[in-house]
């Protein structure tokens, strides 16, 4: 079978007859991405199938092009919806002290979790979510990518067997053992997820520079968070996605009425937050009209949603949409 490079291309608007480039992001976290027929048919399908969900990057089209010299090879180019934030792996990376805040963290899961929900309910498993595969909008709104590894679930038992993966995000159950023959849902997404929150919580992911690392995730106790400030919310989301066993893991249904999630101050507060630090990231003017003191009450409310009682909590809230609009 043909490998076929695949390049990724993020564009601002749908091409309109003739496709103009922009940037070209990446080429894959381990450098060059080569990828068989059969994975490529399975991205480009499950790419049109959920390219309409807000919480996947939108597809655009793809492009094939015939090698132009024996010497060359072929290239197939995926248009993509642009994410002017970039990856979710640069913007930890990027932070001081490579740690997100708590809200931010539940913002970012609860946006994934309702795409895998979407993902889910039409018997597909993504198989590589990390924090590569999971880009930001200049706005902040989050868009899965990359559904190289993904798969239909076997319509008779609704399990899954093909062993692919990025081995420190891979669930237990999604791990071979020689002789055996694997059986996995979507429940494998979730303990991804899991190991991304921490990622974002301590700037790596569990185990990290450990190679190989596959008979940790299957003999170690599920990977905890080691600094013992993160609230009893998030300590207890990240315990309903570490299950070893997938049937006590939470599903995406389910963890998005966790309270870490379900109690979660207004998305157009955390958005403007991380709205606001992506542009200082990446060194860019700030949004006409948004004035420092609004920013400063937002904040204040965000902090006060994370600690305080209801009634200080509307009052926090009315301070921070006080003369703020946002989109």
């Amino acid at each position: 079978m043909n490998n076929i490079p695949l390049l990724f291309y993020f564009i601002v608007q749908p091409p309109d007859g003739r496709l103009t480039k922009d940037v070209l992001l990446g080429e894959g976290g381990t450098g060059d991405v080569y990828k068989d027929e059969d994975s490529v048919c399975r991205e480009l399908m499950f790419l049109q199938q959920f390219g309409g969900h807000k919480n996947v990057a939108s597809f655009f089209g793809a492009y094939y092009r015939a090698p132009l010299t024996e010497c060359s090879s072929e290239l197939l180019e995926i248009a993509l919806e642009y994410c002017g934030g970039g990856s979710l792996h640069n913007f930890i990376s990027k932070t001081n002290g490579q740690s997100l805040k708590e809200t931010w963290i539940g913002y970012v899961c609860k946006e994934v979790l309702k795409g895998l929900h979407h993902i889910h309910k039409n018997r597909v498993v993504h198989k590589d979510i990390k924090s590569l595969n999971i880009m930001l909008t200049e706005k902040a709104k989050v868009k899965i990518i990359d559904f190289g590894n993904s798969w239909n679930l076997d319509p008779q038992t609704g399990l899954c067997h093909e062993a692919e993966g990025t081995p420190h995000w891979m669930a237990p159950e999604t791990i071979r053992q020689k002789g055996q023959r694997l059986a996995y849902d979507t429940k494998c997404d979730i303990w991804s997820l899991g190991i991304t929150a921490i990622e974002m919580a301590e700037g790596q992911e569990p185990y990290a520079g450990q190679y190989p690392v596959e008979h940790l995730i299957r003999e170690a106790q599920p990977p905890k968070l080691r600094s013992k400030t993160w609230s009893q919310r998030f300590v207890s989301f990240l315990e309903s996605c570490l299950k070893k066993d997938p049937s006590e893991r939470g599903s995406a249904e389910e963890l998005l009425q966790h309270p870490f999630i379900k109690e979660l101050p207004p998305k157009k507060i955390i958005r403007a937050e991380i709205e606001e630090h992506l542009r200082a990231l990446q060194n860019r003017p700030a949004k006409k009209g948004l004035k420092g003191k609004a920013m400063k009450q937002l904040r204040r409310a965000c902090d006060f949603y994370a600690r305080n009682t209801a009634e200080e909590q509307k009052v926090a809230l009315q301070m921070a949409l006080e003369g703020f609009p946002c989109n």
